[in-house]
C-alpha cells in the first residue's frame, strides 16, 4: 500500500515542480503619442501616425475614454486631423484596439 502512495507523491512533486511559461499582460495600456489622421465619429474610429516609430494605429474610443485638453475634460471634438495627442492605448485578446484616455498635447487646443 505504501507504493502506490509513494509514486503518487513522487509523481505530484515533478507535477509541481514544472515551471510553466506565463505571459503577463497589463490591465492598465500603454501610453502612445502621435498625430491624428482621419477620425469617424459615427463609428468612434481614430487612426494616428506614432510620433515614436511613425506607423499607422486604428483604435476606437469607448463610452468610458476621458477626452483631456488644457487639463480640462472635453468632448471628442478635439480629435482633429493634425492634433498630437497622448493616449492610454489597451489591445485585448478579442476585440477592437480602444482607449480610455485621449489627451490633447497641442497649444492650439480648443476651449470647451
Amino acid at each position: 500500500m505504501t507504493t502506490p502512495r509513494l509514486l503518487f507523491a513522487l509523481a505530484l512533486a515533478v507535477v509541481v515542480g514544472i515551471p510553466t511559461p506565463a505571459a503577463a499582460r497589463s490591465p492598465r495600456g500603454r501610453t502612445i503619442s502621435g498625430v491624428v489622421q482621419k477620425t469617424n465619429e459615427q463609428t468612434r474610429e481614430v487612426e494616428i501616425v506614432r510620433i515614436d516609430t511613425g506607423a499607422s494605429l486604428s483604435f476606437v474610443w469607448i463610452r468610458r475614454t476621458i477626452f483631456v485638453a488644457n487639463m480640462q475634460v472635453v468632448d471628442a471634438g478635439i480629435l482633429e486631423p493634425g492634433a498630437k495627442v497622448e493616449l492610454i492605448y489597451h489591445q485585448p485578446f478579442f476585440g477592437r484596439p480602444f482607449v480610455t484616455k485621449v489627451t490633447l498635447l497641442s497649444a492650439s487646443a480648443r476651449a470647451p
